[in-house]
């Protein structure tokens, strides 16, 4: 109630300058601020309140500061405010309604993928347990080793879904903190490379150390995501170009592959929550969208930027990393 009345007050002080201002100049246009503010702070019953409110003030000034206009002519003007003013609010209303509304799905989504994530996680790892029985038993034929690794890798896979639902919370809450260490940006990259995929991630870095202050623990997830996106859109046997180094005083990492590549629509797309970019070429690997968008707030976090460029479809992709240097370089 208070704000109602605070909205009718400012209705009446548009009445009061649109009455001292006489003829020349009207102030119609400006009833529809405090019928705005109403109609996406107050909802409907006070948008409508303050929507006929201000027809009545427009009508009563018309009449004052422009005795000369005909009083039919007034009404008449009058009710035709009166619809844009009540179509106005209307519409502000639903539109407010409808972003609740939203938020309500988004939270519900959210809680039922975090719930999800839970189950998937707690799955993966029952698998993962039982794996090793399962590889003791004597004799095993090719088909059922292969349908073990097969096993072991969509477990894998759950798991990392798991942790990246998990990690979108977090960060978008801010219910994290970074852990921040110093320490070689390119030693760091090289034991990611041989822990990734060594036969195909090719590293070159500095000779000199790259030194960073940050979380090493998000930064693995950060980069290893980055790492299985060029992987698994290249094609099977193709080398990954990663370098390591320090450009305009920030520490950089290059990932450069010989995939998909992106067009320049795609390029934005894929570092956005669930942003996938669906072609023939992809249709059969693509993920959640997740994994690049855990990348970006976690490098974010740490006050850096992620991007990716690309020449064209099908001539691969580079991504950019840049983190600030420690301000203690050795």
């Amino acid at each position: 109630m208070p704000l109602t009345l605070l909205a009718a007050a400012g209705v009446g002080a548009i009445w009061l300058v649109d009455i001292s201002t006489g003829p020349d100049f009207g102030f119609a246009i400006f009833y529809l601020i405090p019928i705005g503010l109403a109609s996406w702070w107050l909802g409907r019953g006070s948008s409508v309140l303050i929507a006929l409110l201000s027809t009545a003030a427009w009508i009563w000034a018309d009449l004052v500061a422009r005795p000369s206009v005909a009083l039919s002519a007034s009404l008449w003007n009058g009710l035709t405010r009166a619809a844009i003013f009540l179509m106005l609010g209307l519409l502000i209303d639903q539109v407010r309604r409808e972003r609740v509304a939203l938020r309500s799905v988004d939270a519900h989504r959210e809680e039922s993928l975090a719930l999800i994530a839970h189950t998937l996680r707690r799955s993966a790892g029952e698998i993962e347990s039982a794996i090793p029985d399962l590889t003791r038993a004597p004799a095993l034929s090719a088909a059922e080793r292969s349908a073990i690794d097969e096993l072991r890798r969509q477990s894998r896979n759950f798991k990392r879904f798991a942790d990246d639902v998990l990690e979108v919370g977090q960060l978008e809450a801010g219910r994290f903190r970074l852990n921040r260490g110093r320490f070689d940006l390119s030693e760091f990259v090289a034991t990611l490379v041989k822990e990734t995929d060594r036969e195909r991630l090719q590293l070159v870095a500095e000779s000199d150390p790259v030194w960073v202050d940050a979380d090493p623990e998000r930064l693995r997830t950060a980069i290893e995501h980055i790492f299985n996106n060029a992987l698994r859109f290249s094609p099977p046997g193709s080398t990954v170009h990663v370098t390591v180094g320090q450009r305009e005083n920030r520490a950089r990492l290059l990932v450069k592959d010989q995939g998909v590549g992106l067009a320049r629509s795609q390029v934005d797309v894929i570092f956005r929550k669930y942003g996938r970019i669906e072609t023939a070429a992809t249709r059969d690997k693509i993920g959640v969208g997740l994994g690049l968008y855990v990348s970006r707030l976690i490098v974010e976090a740490h006050r850096g930027t992620v991007s990716a460029s690309s020449v064209g479809l099908g001539l691969g992709s580079t991504f950019t990393l840049d983190l600030p240097l420690s301000s203690h370089q050795a």
